[in-house]
């Protein structure tokens, strides 16, 4: 499980997330990792999940990254609406039909799950608890700053609600961040709204 935040507005789209990965074991729950990538680039998209992160396909065992390498590569043209449409209905016949993905673009933010897929300018998935938190705490009109603002920001901002809530053991570690610019909004005679600035 994880915590993942999407935001988009004028100046382009940013995803954060936490690093932890855990796993069931003897009906327990253990942090496996702190260090986990959970933000991914996908052809011009930027796309992180909250869920399993290992699964079955083809099969073949691969982790979401493994898959999302996989998806890409066979999809090379694909961007944005058409990105996330493939996506869904590929997502749907796998094991990760059961997780909630974030995908951001120069322009826009679409969460997408099995049943469902939504354009919005903020999202918030992952642990149901952590997202609460993170909803009522600090979900606020800084969206609507720069990007590169939000950047400096969120990570302080997730890393505050990781220290302060111990009591929720699925997230955790140093928190990643990643996002897209709108250069049409810095430059409007550009013909392309989408380039990635920083990844993590």
């Amino acid at each position: 499980m994880t915590i993942a935040i999407g935001i988009s507005n004028f100046s382009g789209s940013i995803i954060a997330t936490d690093s932890r990965l855990t796993m069931p074991l003897d009906h327990h729950l253990h942090v496996t990792s702190d260090h986990t990538q959970k933000i991914f680039r996908v052809n011009n998209c930027l796309v992180a999940t909250a869920g399993q992160y290992n699964l079955k396909f083809d099969y073949h065992w691969l982790t979401v990254k493994e898959f999302l390498l996989n998806f890409a590569a066979r999809h090379p043209d694909l961007a944005d609406r058409k990105l996330a449409m493939v996506l869904q209905q590929e997502i749907s016949t796998t094991d990760l039909a059961n997780n909630d993905f974030i995908m951001a673009t120069g322009s826009s933010i679409w969460q997408i799950t099995q049943h469902s897929l939504a354009m919005t300018n903020y999202t918030a998935i992952g642990q149901p608890q952590a997202v609460d938190y993170f909803n009522h705490a600090y979900c606020n009109a800084s969206r609507n700053l720069p990007i590169t603002q939000l950047a400096a920001e969120l990570p302080a901002k997730l890393t505050h609600l990781i220290e302060t809530h111990p009591q929720i053991r699925k997230i955790g570690g140093p928190i990643q961040i990643a996002c897209i610019g709108n250069k049409m909004y810095e430059n409007p005679n550009r013909t392309s709204d989408t380039n990635l600035d920083m990844l993590y």
